[in-house]
């Protein structure tokens, strides 16, 4: 049984609200009740535990980039840091190198009883089964027998630091690895499936092809691969964190608390490009009088132009007329050509011109391989945060009808999603797993998904 889970985003704290340590419990249950049914094989059929689980952590699931700590120093202080630092120069790598172990260190500590759930999975609280009677029945009074769960660490683009090669950075992922429970051998963390051969090997005996989907967004990818930093990262660092801080130390007098606590949120809204809409969204909600409004907004332009004119962006910039970075500025630095009213219609057309208003990453799944060779039936991706199930094609294979289908593995935790209309936002928390079976599993079915919604 394989089970895939993506997007968690556990920060350190300082940054928006992640999910709490019970949705491990819950996930634990869960885990336990897919082990059972999948026990019971082909239709009709005997039951057999189950004797492993491979759990495939996605991308995205520790969150370094939302931190606040990138910002505690001033450019030119000694231990400034920033994800673009030139590896190549052992002075900056080493300054990287303290900021990403700070921040993780802080990551395990605050959500210490989520990893604890997890690594008792793979360690001295396994999942438990009855053994079988010899009719092919449950044995409900007889000691329970432990199935091996083995759980694989995928990066994705808020952690891709652990993809880095080198013993400095390996110190680090070991400590991970301990933390909570991985099976992950020594050496860079995977971003490519191939990359693993434990990975690979449970891909393949269940018939999926797997990635986080971060090489499909030039916003948090770089083509030079996944050893380097991204404009989503810049844009996260040096505006999303830091705006909220900069409009509580500027402007806290003047504006409600619940403003400012929901001013911390903007770092759950997608997609990220929206952001000035949400923020537009939150001074009509709060009735903000136009002068303090204002201010607002000219704090965001402040903030954005310090993005915009920094030298990673400018490095990023291309003589393509319709870039990312022209993409940043035309949906970033709206309030000085556009009245606020007129920015829903600007976004729309934007989301139109680049992607036809459509964020699945299932036309991506065309272009693997795996679906070209017919080698992988189930397709997923990470990254949009939103969960889809697609039918991607039906054919013969071996005198058989051939589906393939493309999944996304969505998140654990909360959003704020843009309404239809784009005039406003609407705030839940998602839960979401993929499971898949291999061989007579779970009386021979392929796969079974699951995503949630709570609304408070």
């Amino acid at each position: 049984m394989l089970v895939i889970i993506s997007d968690l985003h556990l920060t350190d704290g300082t940054t928006a609200e992640t999910i709490s340590s019970d949705a491990f419990s819950r996930f634990r249950g869960r885990l336990q009740e897919l082990a059972y049914f999948a026990s019971f094989r082909g239709e009709p059929g005997p039951y057999k535990p189950i004797e492993t689980i491979d759990l495939v952590l996605l991308g995205d699931v520790l969150d370094l980039i939302r931190s606040t700590q990138w910002s505690d120093e001033m450019t030119g202080d000694d231990n400034y840091a920033r994800p673009w630092n030139n590896l190549k120069d052992q002075e900056q790598r080493a300054r990287l190198l303290r900021k990403v172990e700070q921040i993780t260190d802080d990551i395990l500590v605050r959500n210490k009883e989520s990893f604890k759930q997890l690594r008792r999975l793979s360690s001295d609280k396994p999942i438990t089964l009855p053994p079988s009677t010899a009719y092919g029945f449950p044995a409900r009074n007889q000691k329970r027998l432990p199935v091996e769960t083995r759980i694989h660490y995928m990066v994705g683009n808020h952690d891709w630091f652990w993809h880095i090669p080198g013993a400095d950075f390996e110190t680090i992922r070991r400590k991970i690895v301990t933390t909570m429970g991985l099976a992950n051998p020594p050496g860079p963390f995977p971003h490519d499936p191939l990359e693993s051969q434990a990975i690979s090997r449970a891909f393949r005996d269940h018939r999926v092809f797997a990635r986080h989907g971060d090489i499909y967004d030039s916003f948090n990818y770089d083509p030079r691969g996944r050893d380097y930093a991204s404009l989503g990262d810049a844009i996260v660092i040096d505006l999303i964190n830091g705006f909220p801080f900069k409009v509580r130390r500027q402007m806290s007098g003047d504006l409600p608390a619940e403003f400012l606590n929901d001013l911390d949120q903007i770092g759950n809204v997608r997609p990220r490009l929206l952001s000035p809409i949400w923020i537009q969204s939150l001074l009509d909600r709060y009735e903000i009088d136009k002068p303090t409004a204002v201010e607002v907004r000219r704090i965001w332009d402040e903030a954005t132009d310090e993005l915009l004119e920094s030298d990673f962006v400018r490095e990023q910039d291309s003589l393509n007329p319709f870039d990312a970075v022209d993409i940043m500025e035309m949906t970033l630095k709206f309030t000085r050509l556009l009245s606020f009213d007129t920015i829903t219609s600007l976004v729309t057309w934007i989301t139109n011109k680049l992607w036809g208003g459509d964020i699945s990453f299932s036309k991506y799944a065309l272009q693997e391989n795996p679906f070209k060779n017919r080698t992988a039936n189930y397709f997923v991706y990470g990254h949009t945060h939103h969960y889809e199930a697609t039918p991607l094609a039906i054919s013969e294979k071996e005198g058989q009808p051939y589906q393939q289908w493309c999944f996304n593995s969505g998140t654990w935790h909360p959003l704020y999603d843009v309404t239809k209309d784009g005039k406003n936002f609407i705030d839940h928390k998602v839960f979401t797993y993929l499971t898949f079976y291999k061989d007579d599993e779970r009386k021979g079915r392929q796969f079974e998904t699951w995503s949630g919604n709570l609304f408070d």
